[in-house]
């Protein structure tokens, strides 16, 4: 996969033939080459790298030659449940192999119910280090996701022990989630939590300044997804950084 791929940017509801997609009413970022299309939602953390290496072409003309897609990269922030919905409208709408960002979601639950769906990333969510978690059902898959990573400056670690918002996501969040507990009991400022997890364990980032990195919105949809599935404390969500991530 090169540099050359093409990017349709598209701020209104994707219309392949999605019931699901026009409640959603998300818009969403095409990028087509030749038989490779990569649906991304276009407030997506990583619109601005994508569109250094992606030129721009009408929706109209990706559309025109949907059936023809032998890859489709799917890259929708999705829940567990609308992930699924959204994957099984995908793939009956399409012969072509898919491979899904599930970073929020349970991607065993995911992968069982949409079985065609041949490989996985988790690449929603910042890391300093550039490094994505991976699946893949075959080498042809894992090499789909190694050329797409390439292009956009990233590399990848394979798993095959898959876990609810895979291992760096989940462990994160729950860093963070504990430094917004901290800032509810008014134990320290985000600049001293920040500062003290730096300096004292070495982290690259402090837990605030690297929850504003990824976004607190998917940090908060991913807490309450373990929450939901586990119906474990440890992920129970923050007063706090659910104000941050507006999700009241």
């Amino acid at each position: 996969m090169n540099h050359a791929l093409n990017l349709i940017a598209c701020k209104r509801k994707w219309s392949m033939a999605s019931v699901l997609v026009e409640r959603l009413k998300r818009g969403f970022i095409f990028m087509n080459k030749e038989n490779t299309l990569v649906v991304i939602e276009n407030n997506h953390p990583l619109y601005a790298t994508i569109s250094k290496h992606f030129a721009t072409r009408s929706v109209e003309e990706a559309l025109s030659s949907y059936e023809t897609y032998d890859l489709v990269i799917d890259l929708s922030p999705l829940r567990t449940k609308n992930k699924v919905l959204f994957l099984k409208e995908l793939v009956r709408t399409t012969k072509a192999e898919v491979i899904s960002d599930l970073s929020l979601t349970w991607p065993e639950m995911v992968l069982q119910n949409c079985p065609k769906v041949s490989g996985a990333m988790s690449l929603l969510f910042f890391s300093p280090t550039q490094k994505v978690e991976t699946f893949a059902k075959n080498p042809a898959a894992q090499k789909h996701i190694d050329d797409f990573l390439a292009v956009i400056e990233k590399s990848g670690v394979n798993h095959q022990d898959l876990k609810v918002g895979f291992h760096y996501p989940r462990a994160i969040s729950m860093i963070i989630n504990e430094a917004y507990f901290a800032l509810e009991e008014n134990l320290a400022s985000p600049k001293d939590i920040d500062l003290a997890m730096k300096f004292g364990v070495n982290y690259p980032l402090g837990p605030i300044e690297w929850g504003d990195k990824i976004g607190l919105k998917y940090i908060v949809d991913l807490l309450n997804e373990l929450y939901e599935i586990t119906e474990d404390s440890r992920y129970r969500v923050s007063r706090e950084l659910k104000l941050k991530g507006n999700q009241l």
